[in-house]
C-alpha cells in the first residue's frame, strides 16, 4: 500500500498521476491512493517549480522516511533529491511503491466516543475498570492501540510515530475511538512492541489544546482531589509534581489554593491536572458540591474547636 500526496497539479492531473504509477507498478488500484497528509504519506510528489521544490525539501527533511519525487516539465518522474536525478523508469516505479511501509488496516467495529470531550470521558472510564481494548483512529485508519487490562499501547504498523502525543492532541477533535475483543487487539497488534500507556497519556494530557471545559471549571474554583498516586514513570523528576501529588492526595484544593499553599504558579498547577484528570488520576468536585476548606491556621470548624468554645461557655470564659 502506498499513500501519495500529490502538490502543485489540479484534480484530474493528480488522478491521472495515481492512475500512472498503478500502472508503472502491475499495482490493484486500492493499493495506490491519495493522502491529504504529509504526516501520513510515504511518497510526496510535486511539479517542479523553484518554490514547491524549496518547500518540499523544507517538508521532507524533518521527515526522512518520505520519499519524494519531481514530476518535471515534461511529465517525466525523478528523484526530489540526492545526486541521481534520473528518469524513473515502470522497474524503478515499481520497485519503490512494492517497498512502501505497510498502511494500518481500517476499523469496521463501531465508534464508541468521538472527539476530544467524549474520547476524555471513555478513557478516564476504562482506564481504572482495566477491562477491555480499543483504537483510537483518524477517519477509520488506526493511531494506537489500547489495552486497558494490562495499562499498555502499541503503535500500529505504518503509523506515524515522531512526536505521537503531539499528533494526538493536534487531533483530538478528529479521533475517534472503536472498542474491539481481545482477539482483534492481538490482531493488529501482531509481534510490535507493548508500551505503557500512561506515559503516553500523561505526555499528550500536558498538551494545551482542548482544555477549555476543563479550565472553565478549574477557573470557577472547582477543586482537584487526586484518588492515588501516578505512574511515578510519568512523573520523572518533577518536583512539583510530587508535592502536588502529595497535597491532594490528602484533600481537594482548587488551583488557587494549590499555587498558594505550594508557591508555585498556578500554570504550573494547570498543566498537571489536565494530564492527571485525562490519565483518571484526578477527579474535580465542583464548588457547589465541595465540602468548605477551613482556612488554614483558624482551626474555626474543627470537632475539637466546638468543644473547646462550649466548655468555655460553661465555664463563664
Amino acid at each position: 500500500m502506498a499513500r501519495v500526496l500529490v502538490v502543485g497539479s489540479d484534480v484530474q492531473g493528480e488522478r491521472a498521476l495515481l492512475q500512472r504509477l498503478r500502472v508503472a507498478a502491475s499495482l490493484p488500484p486500492d493499493t495506490v491512493r491519495s493522502c491529504r497528509d504529509l504526516d501520513d504519506c510515504d511518497l510526496l510528489v510535486i511539479k517542479d517549480t523553484p518554490a514547491l521544490r524549496n518547500a518540499a525539501l523544507r517538508m521532507v527533511r524533518e521527515r526522512p522516511r518520505i520519499q519524494f519525487w519531481v514530476e518535471d516539465q515534461d511529465g517525466h518522474l525523478r528523484q526530489g533529491q540526492g545526486d541521481n536525478r534520473s528518469v524513473l523508469d515502470d522497474h524503478a516505479i515499481e520497485h519503490a511503491l512494492r517497498h512502501m511501509p505497510e498502511v494500518p488496516a481500517c476499523i469496521d467495529e463501531p465508534c464508541t466516543a468521538r472527539g476530544a470531550k467524549a474520547i476524555t470521558r471513555a478513557l478516564r472510564e476504562s482506564l481504572p475498570a482495566r477491562q477491555g481494548h480499543a483504537v483510537l483512529a483518524v477517519e477509520g485508519v488506526p493511531k494506537v492501540l489500547v489495552d486497558f487490562v494490562q495499562d499498555q499501547m502499541v503503535v500500529p504498523a505504518g503509523a506515524a510515530t515522531a512526536d505521537l502525543a503531539q499528533d494526538l492532541s493536534d487531533r483530538f477533535e478528529l479521533l475517534s475511538m472503536h472498542g474491539i475483543s481481545a482477539k482483534r487487539y492481538h490482531e493488529l497488534a501482531g509481534a510490535l512492541p507493548r508500551q505503557p500507556l500512561r506515559p503516553l497519556l500523561w505526555q499528550w494530557g500536558q498538551r494545551p489544546a482542548h482544555w477549555h471545559d476543563l479550565d472553565a471549571r478549574l477557573q470557577r474554583q472547582a477543586r482537584v482531589k487526586l484518588l492515588r498516586w501516578p505512574d511515578f514513570r510519568v512523573l520523572g523528576h518533577q518536583h512539583d509534581s510530587f508535592r502536588l501529588c502529595s497535597l491532594l492526595l490528602k484533600r481537594a484544593c482548587s488551583v488557587d489554593e494549590c499555587a498558594r499553599l505550594l508557591d508555585v504558579p498556578a500554570e504550573a498547577v494547570r498543566s498537571f491536572v489536565h494530564p492527571a484528570y485525562l490519565c483518571g488520576y484526578a477527579a474535580l468536585e465542583d464548588t457547589a458540591t465541595a465540602a468548605p476548606l477551613p482556612h488554614p491556621g483558624s482551626g474555626g470548624g474543627t470537632l475539637l474547636a466546638r468543644m473547646w468554645r462550649s466548655v468555655r461557655q460553661r465555664g463563664g470564659g
